[in-house]
């Protein structure tokens, strides 16, 4: 993974989008289910290969990052799945957060090129900051009527629909049926599941149906654990061991299908102690700067800032956040092609915003909105740090 060596950004890290990356790995499923993608293959899984393959099956665990994983692996647990079969490092993509990665997993396309760039994103042309991935704003009210057509206007670009036959999303509860999801690639089959045995049970359906076929399946609530407990709690480590023995069972059930599992995750987490969580309502004078609130995650705030303020934009966040962030302009980071490969789409600038809040290890931002009370997690992701870019990548042929 391109480690940072000079420059603004100089220790951190960046996606292997050369031949390392989660886009990457999307290439090859999509060429071997004779698709097309305008991205390179993951180095080592051709997709000549692959092809020999009746089903291919991608299942995300959300927020399971390499260096969670070779801590829960050091405590001598995972024996199930996890210690057993042979993984591999990849990078996930930038910014390491859910709503760019899974929009990749479930089109085949880089964040320059589909723009969803973080869970909270301005669209500047509406007016709004959004919670994309429910569809909602920042206040909670739905992003837009019913017959605001989504799909037009977020306008993603799908190499996963050029794929012929059945293509599957497989996720939890509402997701596959929710406003955003259908906004995207056009699946043939929608599958969802309350509870780990339902996903091996909706796998295990797909995997029946006729035909060559490719599925994306998703499980979440590790992640949302993470958030709530930090990655190194008793009941973080109680569900994954839980994830250990359902992937266990579901290579079990596989077998003899001429499927290849890959398993994986969308990003890692790292634990921010209270006293480096910082409320940027609270920071005098910076929400005075800014044109709208702003957007990004907590790992790397994405800052719409007013063009007479930008001076004082600049002092307030030397002195005030300084040692908790690297005030990079969005300009630097489109140069540095780090939202990743590809044509890029149409909203990309105006939504990377004009400075992006990099934060240091072990910070964290919240942007409390006025009357609101803060709100904080234990765990955080977004940023540019090994332990959030870095993800495990597993390939079981069953």
């Amino acid at each position: 993974m391109p480690y940072i060596t000079k420059g603004l950004l100089k220790d951190f890290y960046l996606p292997d989008y050369a031949d390392g990356s989660t886009v990457n790995l999307l290439a090859s499923i999509i060429r071997s289910r004779g698709g097309k993608s305008p991205h390179k293959n993951l180095k080592g899984l051709d997709p000549r290969r692959l092809r020999e393959a009746r089903n291919v099956i991608y299942l995300v665990v959300d927020g399971l990052g390499v260096s969670q994983l070779e801590r829960f692996l050091s405590m001598g647990k995972g024996k199930q799945f996890f210690a057993k079969h042979p993984w591999t490092t990849i990078s996930s993509v930038f910014p390491a957060t859910t709503a760019a990665a899974v929009t990749t997993f479930a089109t085949g396309a880089s964040p320059a090129e589909h723009a969803v760039l973080s869970w909270y994103l301005n669209l500047h042309d509406l007016g709004v900051v959004t919670m994309i991935l429910p569809a909602i704003t920042r206040t909670g009210s739905p992003l837009a009527r019913e017959e605001f057509d989504l799909h037009a206007y977020l306008d993603l670009p799908s190499y996963i629909d050029s794929v012929k036959g059945r293509r599957g999303l497989i996720s939890y509860e509402d997701i596959p049926q929710s406003r955003y999801s259908r906004a995207g690639t056009r699946w043939t089959d929608r599958m969802a599941a309350r509870t780990l045995q339902g996903l091996e049970r909706q796998i295990m359906a797909f995997v029946r149906k006729r035909g060559r076929k490719m599925a994306y399946a998703y499980w979440p609530e590790y992640d949302s654990n993470c958030h709530e407990h930090g990655v190194t709690h008793r009941k973080t480590d109680r569900h994954l061991r839980q994830i250990d023995e359902s992937l266990a069972r579901l290579v079990h059930k596989l077998q003899g299908t001429d499927t290849r599992l890959f398993v994986l995750a969308d990003h890692g987490l790292i634990d921010a102690p209270a006293a480096q969580r910082i409320d940027l309502g609270a920071v005098p004078g910076f929400y005075g700067c800014l044109a709208t609130i702003t957007s990004g995650d907590a790992r790397s705030v994405s800052c719409f800032v007013r063009p007479g303020r930008v001076k004082a934009f600049k002092e307030i966040v030397n002195r005030k956040l300084g040692h908790a962030c690297v005030c990079t302009p969005g300009e630097v980071l489109l140069a540095m092609n780090a939202f990743g490969p590809g044509k890029p789409h149409k909203a990309l600038a105006n939504r990377a915003g004009d400075f992006f809040l990099m934060a240091r290890p072990g910070y964290a931002f919240t942007a409390t909105l006025p009357g609101w009370e803060p709100r904080f997690h234990v765990a955080y992701h977004g940023g540019m740090s090994a332990d959030e870019v870095l993800v495990p990548l597993y390939s079981v042929q069953c």
